[in-house]
């Protein structure tokens, strides 16, 4: 059994923003570090660049102009997120509040559609939740359409283009 620290940042785990919040949707080497990837659209909602997960405070270093996509440095102990490329068929959206199996229905190089079960739908402070695909990270929730339960997530092949920046 491989020892963890217990306040080690991970995919999944909440983060705050201002009054708003989302989640961190994989962590990536990034620049000779790690880095946490979340959705932009959470920062600029929330009017900051800074947040806090778990104990540690945090400043998105890198937003990409054409991709819905902050990068933040984390000075701490952190867990690599292996990714993936999607695939059709089935994947589990979760985050460290609850998960949820769905579908994975159609996909691009940089997006995937995502089938969500009825009822019991992501919500408010779930934005970044990580797709797990064949125990990878194949993408990251941006939104869902409550009328047809269905979502849109960024693909994690856009998450490695970007690790390149």
């Amino acid at each position: 059994m491989r020892f963890r620290p217990k306040n080690m940042i991970k995919s999944g785990d909440q983060f705050i923003a201002g009054r708003s919040g989302g989640v961190v949707g994989a962590i990536v080497p990034w620049h000779g570090a790690f880095a946490g990837v979340a959705p932009a659209h959470i920062f600029y909602a929330a009017g900051t660049r800074d947040l806090r997960v778990g104990n540690l405070a945090c400043k998105v270093a890198y937003i990409p102009n054409d991709a819905d996509l902050a990068f933040f440095p984390i000075l701490g102990a952190c867990q690599p997120t292996e990714l993936g490329k999607p695939h059709l068929g089935d994947v589990e959206l979760k985050n460290a509040r609850h998960s949820m199996r769905c579908r994975i229905s159609d996909t691009s190089w940089s997006i995937a559609y995502v089938v969500l079960p009825p009822g019991n739908l992501p919500g408010p402070g779930d934005s970044g939740s990580p797709l797990v695909q064949d125990g990878r990270v194949v993408g990251l929730l941006l939104s869902l359409n409550m009328h047809t339960w269905k979502g849109i997530a960024i693909s994690a092949e856009m998450i490695k283009r970007e690790m390149q920046a």
